[in-house]
Formats: structure tokens, C-alpha cells, sequence
């Protein structure tokens, strides 16, 4: 089977699962208007019975498409291998995400007239089902399957930490059995302690195994923590502490070798994947504000009508929020992005800061609201994602001894640094302006008490995050870095 073909099935079968459910999250807010009126007499329950059956049968389409994917991945998987491990990815995020889990509870909650829940999950499902339809049909897989595999790298090492702690603790409980000439029952409970730290030993080997050669070093040294582990068991077994705590320093010096070796992987794949992030972040804050300038035309658009409190535009504004909804979902990816790479201190904060401001926003459409200060507001929106933009493309300049850009201490690249400076200035800046909108707000009382209290505390948390990053810029930066040495 041809690749398009391919694609084209899964786009296919992803279609008819997400257009039957957002059916059924359409039908959910008819019924929920008629439940209301109708009261609970039979004969008026009919309508939610109908829409139950299209979630239904959501999930069924759901089903199907989770079972193409798994043998379509089997069937092309030594003639297409990067389309079959597409597949498997799509796969394994619909199951961890309970995507189908997910359709049977919102058929569940339509069965029991719980129709407010069903129609918030329902939408919670159709972001989901967009998030692997845009995984199913991306031109870059490669980069995705990176992603992933940064992922998954990041929670094993999550998991090899716990795990050492688990060991430390092991050994200081052996010395201590050791000291005492400890009694059978707490060495069994050592032992059976001891026991479990190795199969999650086993169980991370057996993870990390899918990285192939780059992971075989961490796999050796899970390997002989494991061995380590079993021989401590043996001995708490019997009885005799002493040698089991040797056992015990050994396991833990092969898991921290691992861990070692873990973070230099991870440090890996960062930078292999860092400059395809870095375009794609930005692509995304250029489509933010593509579709934020249109948000704003069509609210200008709308004012004067919104004055004269006409329903339509009153409605044609609450409709708005659903457009930027997905501006702050495209915002959202940005700082996952950000924050899984870490090719910036500074942009996942700057952005969350953008994003608060959306969410202002978004409030502020949901309440039909088209005021001067809302167009203002939208505007600001823009020139903040805009700054930000900027700063992306200055870091983005090549930096080399001919070129300039490159520092002669460190041998890093300031571009990076002056790009990461100037979103940090842009951050004090804005922090500095809500301050004094806020002021304005008071003084002229157009702000409640409790809103009052959330805006200072925003206000406070930005603050702290900027103090702190600042901080870290400094510390990073050599002294050749500062005085602008080349």
C-alpha cells in the first residue's frame, strides 16, 4: 500500500470518528435546552436515547480506527518503517490519552441525563481527537517520533531518580540491620524491598532497550544494578546484611552511572531536534497572530452593533471565544514544546504570561463583550506575540567567527543570550504596564475585590518567575558574554 493511501485511510477513518462525535456534541446541547423546557417524562427523554447512540457509535468508529492502525503498522513495517511507526505512535497516544475509555464515559454520562458533563467531555475529546489527527497526517514524523522519544526518555529518568533514592534507602536500612545484628523479619522486609527495586530495574532496562545502540551503555549499567540487586536479595535471605550492603553501594553506583548516562542521551536528542522546534515555535507564534489580528477585525467589525445590544452580534462575539480557545491551544503546544527542549529559559514563561492575557480575553468574548478596551487588549495580544517573534528570529542567526554572534570566552552563541535578554526585558515591560492598568482600575473603582486579589497575585508570580530566570541568565554567562567580547 502507497503512502498516501496510507494517510489517506487514516485520515479517512480519523473523519468519520471525529464528525460523528462532534454530531453527538451538537445534539447534547439541543437536548440539554429540551431536557430543561420538557422536564423528565418519558416521551421527552427520546431525543437524548438518539444522541447516545451517536456517541455510540463515536466510539465504535474510534475502535476501528485503533485496530487500522495496529494492522496497518504490521503490514508495512519493513516496507514503509517510518509510516508503520507513525501508526504506532498515533496508536499509543489514543491509549494513553483513554481516548475510547473517554467515549464510553460521555455515553455513560447522556444515559444518566448528566448532560452538562457529557457536552464539557465531548469537547475534551474532540481536542484530543484533533491533537492525532494533526500527529496521523504531519509531514514531519520524524521530528515527532524525537519528541517522543525525548518523552519517554525524560519519565525513565524520572524513574531511574526514584529509584536510586529507593536503593539509598535500602542501603542505610542494611547498615542499620547491620549495626544491630538485625532480627529475620525486618531483613525478610529488606529483602522483599530489595526484590521490587530490582524489577523496576529490569523493567527500565526493558524500556530503554527501544533506543537502540544509543541506549546501551544505560542498559550495561541497569544491567549490573540489577545483578547487584539480586545478590543483596540472597543475602538479606540469609540472613547476612554485611555482604548485601556491598551489593547494595554497588547497585547504586551502576544507577548512577545510568543516570549519567540517561541525562547525556537526553542532552542528545535536545540538540538534534532543536533547531526543527525552534521553526516550528515559530511558525506557531506567527499563526497566533495571523488568526489574533483576525479575531480583532472581526470584533472592531461587530462593535457598534454589540453597543446597541443586537442578539446577532451579541452572538457572533461569544462565538469568537472558540477561535480563541485555539490560539490558546496553539500557545499551550508552544510551551510544551519549550519546555520539553529547553532551547529557552525565558519564552515558555513570556508565553504564559501571553497567555493569561488570551484567557482575559477569551472571558471577556464569552460575555459578548466588544468595547474599546477588548479591541485594545487583542491588539496588545499581537504586538506582545509579535516582540517575541522578533527576539525567535534574532536567536535563530547563525553565530561563527566571521559571522560575529559567537563569544570568545564561552564559544557560545550571544545571539541566543541578547534574544533571551530581550524577551526578559519584554516581560519586566509588560509586568510594568498591567501594574499601572491595574492602578488606573482601582482608582477609578472598576475592579472588584476578588479580581483585585487574582490580578496581584498574577502580577507577583510573573515578578518571582523574572527575578529568578535572571538569576539563571547570570549564572550562565560567562564574563566575556557580558561585556560583549567577540
Amino acid at each position: 500500500m502507497h503512502k498516501r493511501q496510507i494517510v489517506t485511510v487514516m485520515g479517512l477513518a480519523f473523519f468519520v470518528a471525529c464528525s460523528t462525535l462532534l454530531l453527538s456534541a451538537n445534539a447534547a446541547d439541543k437536548t440539554e435546552t429540551v431536557s430543561k423546557e420538557a422536564g423528565k417524562s418519558a416521551e421527552k427523554i427520546a431525543p437524548q436515547k438518539r444522541i447516545q447512540f451517536e456517541q455510540d457509535k463515536a466510539k465504535a468508529h474510534m475502535q476501528e480506527l485503533e485496530e487500522r492502525m495496529f494492522r496497518l503498522s504490521k503490514l508495512i513495517q519493513e516496507s514503509q518503517p517510518e509510516d508503520a511507526a507513525r501508526l504506532l505512535l498515533g496508536l499509543r497516544k489514543a491509549r494513553e490519552q483513554l481516548i475510547l475509555d473517554r467515549m464510553g464515559e460521555a455515553s455513560k454520562m447522556l444515559d444518566n441525563l448528566k448532560l452538562d458533563q457529557a457536552n464539557k467531555e465531548q469537547k475534551e475529546i474532540l481536542v484530543l481527537l484533533e491533537e492525532l489527527k494533526k500527529l496521523l497526517l504531519t509531514a514531519d514524523i520524524g521530528l515527532e517520533l524525537k519528541l517522543e522519544q525525548l518523552r519517554k526518555l525524560i519519565n525513565s529518568r524520572e524513574t531511574l531518580n526514584k529509584l536510586l533514592k529507593k536503593e539509598e534507602l535500602q542501603l542505610s536500612s542494611t547498615l542499620d540491620q547491620q549495626k544491630k545484628e538485625g532480627n529475620k523479619e525486618e531483613l525478610k522486609a529488606l529483602e522483599t524491598s530489595e526484590q521490587r527495586n530490582q524489577k523496576s530495574a529490569e523493567n527500565l532496562e526493558q524500556q530503554l532497550r527501544e533506543f537502540g545502540a544509543g541506549s546501551k551503555g544505560i542498559c550495561n549499567s541497569l544491567a549490573g544494578a540489577g545483578k547487584c540487586m539480586g545478590g543483596a536479595c540472597k543475602s538479606l535471605g540469609a540472613s547476612k546484611p554485611k555482604p548485601a550492603s556491598k551489593n547494595q553501594k554497588k547497585a547504586i553506583e551502576q544507577l548512577s552511572k545510568a543516570q549519567l548516562e540517561t541525562k547525556k542521551l537526553e542532552d542528545q536528542l535536545r540538540s538534534e531536534v532543536e533547531a526543527l522546534v525552534r521553526q516550528r515555535v515559530m511558525d506557531q507564534l506567527q499563526d497566533m497572530i495571523t488568526q489574533q489580528k483576525q479575531i480583532r477585525d472581526v470584533t472592531t467589525k461587530l462593535q457598534d452593533r454589540v453597543a446597541q445590544k443586537q442578539k446577532q452580534a451579541l452572538a457572533a462575539v461569544r462565538r469568537l471565544s472558540v477561535s480563541e480557545e485555539k490560539i490558546i491551544g496553539l500557545c499551550m503546544e508552544a510551551i510544551e514544546l519549550c519546555e520539553l527542549t529547553q532551547f529557552s529559559l525565558v519564552l515558555p514563561i513570556a508565553l504564559g504570561a501571553v497567555q493569561e492575557q488570551m484567557e482575559f480575553v477569551n472571558e471577556g468574548l464569552l460575555h459578548s463583550k466588544a468595547d474599546k478596551e477588548m479591541i485594545n487588549d487583542q491588539r496588545q495580544i499581537e504586538k506582545d506575540l509579535q516582540a517575541l517573534l522578533d527576539a525567535m528570529i534574532e536567536a535563530s542567526r547563525p553565530s561563527n567567527k566571521q559571522g560575529g554572534g559567537q563569544c570568545k570566552g564561552c564559544k557560545g552563541n550571544r545571539n541566543k543570550l541578547l534574544a533571551e535578554v530581550k524577551m526578559l526585558r519584554w516581560m519586566q515591560y509588560s509586568v510594568h504596564q498591567r501594574t499601572e492598568r491595574l492602578d488606573q482600575q482601582i482608582d477609578k473603582k472598576q475592579i472588584s475585590e476578588t479580581a483585585l486579589q487574582e490580578r496581584i497575585n498574577l502580577l507577583t508570580t510573573r515578578q518571582r518567575e523574572i527575578d529568578t530566570i535572571t538569576a539563571r541568565l547570570h549564572s550562565m554567562t560567562c564574563p566575556d558574554c557580558l561585556t560583549g567580547g567577540e
